[in-house]
């Protein structure tokens, strides 16, 4: 039997128009976290192993392309482009030059701003105004973030271009820059209305072939005033479960690919629901070494397609994957390589999960366990390790799927994913 079902809706494709390149004031310091993977990790630790991915990156850009279109997660609603000083250093890399600075920005112990309007993304702070050059995009596939919408921007040094001859695993120019942007709902819907807050901003930036800094900027309470530099993380942030990871959590998972980029990659970006900077929109503009000769399609049905899509982006991209993902040691893959799209049975994620038993993992009480087991989410370890947070309701510390930084169960998907297991089945199949 093949596996069936979630839900999705279709997003327009949408193409950019060209705009300037975003300025930099040069920097060369770099931090670790290059291509190498993560520790190793016994196959009991995340849907038999592996540390799933803590967020999407989002990355700045040369300017080929402006006003993206707002797709999938929600928008802070004052990302308009404005430009900003052209004083690029010769490696492509560093700071905007442009903007309502109060002041000169802090540098850290690595050459890194400690302040997130000094690192390129905004030509105006006081505003808000996105950096021309710098540009939004929606991957179609969103990892899960414990409910908090987000918005994404990437940049590339001007003239360059993403090596995507490994379509599987791109790599891209030194100078580039990924933010994403997380906010929240707090309060209870009384005075404040229940408004979203900014709460962190994620950023990677490619100092050197290999070698990656990641980090994040903390904002202040307010979401507006200021956001400095947080590396040694945060949870429980503002009287909620949400957490802010740490560097190392941060690697962890970036380290899953062979060149440290997670949402930026081909098979979200082709997904109908992507918007913004799309696969669409990178091959019209020649910002590919080597564009796909077809468009790449999740297979299936639309609600098999985004739940493979769902595997995909938060177990696959960074974990379960043939390359550097933590757990590619159990042999159990969701990631959906280009060349095995033809067909749902032909995806990894059928092929080593689908009826087949687990190794070093049993769901209490369900008798033999599989990775997926056809009309049986009870004895299905992926579904069970996805919908269980370690702690809470007796449920041990590394049974949770993704095993860290997320302490709410994605509850639609999870849904969701229990249609997909029971498609085709009896109606009263549990």
């Amino acid at each position: 039997m093949r596996p069936p079902s979630l839900r999705t809706t279709v997003a327009v494709l949408t193409l950019l128009a060209p705009g300037a390149a975003a300025g930099f004031i040069g920097c060369s310091s770099s931090k670790g976290g290059g291509s190498g993977g993560g520790p190793d990790a016994s196959e009991g630790s995340v849907f038999e192993s592996g540390v799933p991915d803590t967020g999407d990156a989002s990355v700045t850009h040369d300017g080929s392309v402006s006003d993206a279109a707002d797709g999938g997660e929600a928008s802070s609603g004052d990302a308009a482009e404005a430009s900003a000083g052209d004083t690029g250093a010769d490696t492509g890399v560093g700071f905007a030059d442009g903007g309502d600075f109060s002041g000169d920005c802090g540098v850290g112990s690595v050459g890194e701003p400690t302040d997130l309007r000094c690192t390129g993304l905004y030509g105006d702070w006081t505003s808000k105004t996105i950096a021309t050059g710098v540009v939004e995009y929606d991957p179609g596939l969103h990892l899960w973030s414990d409910g908090a919408d987000k918005t994404r921007w990437i940049y590339l040094p001007p003239g360059q271009k993403i090596d995507t001859s490994d379509m599987d695993e791109w790599t891209f120019p030194v100078g580039t820059k990924v933010w994403k942007e997380f906010r929240l709902v707090l309060g209870d819907g009384g005075t404040d209305g229940g408004a979203e807050t900014r709460i962190e901003t994620r950023m990677i930036w490619k100092q050197a072939v290999g070698e990656w800094y990641r980090t994040t900027y903390r904002w202040t309470d307010d979401g507006v005033s200021d956001a400095t530099e947080l590396t040694s993380g945060q949870t429980d942030v503002a009287g909620t479960t949400y957490q802010i990871p740490t560097q190392d959590e941060c690697d962890d998972c970036h380290n899953g690919r062979m060149d440290g980029v997670m949402g930026f990659e081909a098979v979200a970006l082709s997904s109908p629901l992507a918007s913004g900077l799309t696969m669409q929109a990178l091959t019209s503009q020649g910002l590919l070494t080597a564009p796909p000769a077809a468009p790449l399609v999740i297979p299936g049905s639309t609600s098999d397609a985004a739940v493979l899509g769902w595997l995909h982006m938060n177990c696959g991209v960074s974990c379960h994957n043939r390359g550097d993902g933590e757990a590619a040691q159990t042999n159990f893959y969701m990631r959906l390589d280009v060349a095995k799209l033809a067909t749902e049975q032909a995806t990894d994620t059928y092929t080593t999960g689908w009826n087949v038993p687990t190794q070093n993992f049993n769901i209490p009480d369900a008798g033999t366990t599989y990775r997926f087991h056809a009309c049986d989410v009870g004895s299905s370890a992926a579904y069970y390790r996805a919908d269980v947070r370690n702690g809470v309701d007796g449920v041990p510390l590394g049974v949770q799927m993704p095993p860290q930084i997320t302490h709410e169960v994605d509850q639609a998907d999870m849904a969701a994913m229990a249609a997909w297991i029971n498609g085709g089945c009896d109606a009263g199949a549990d």
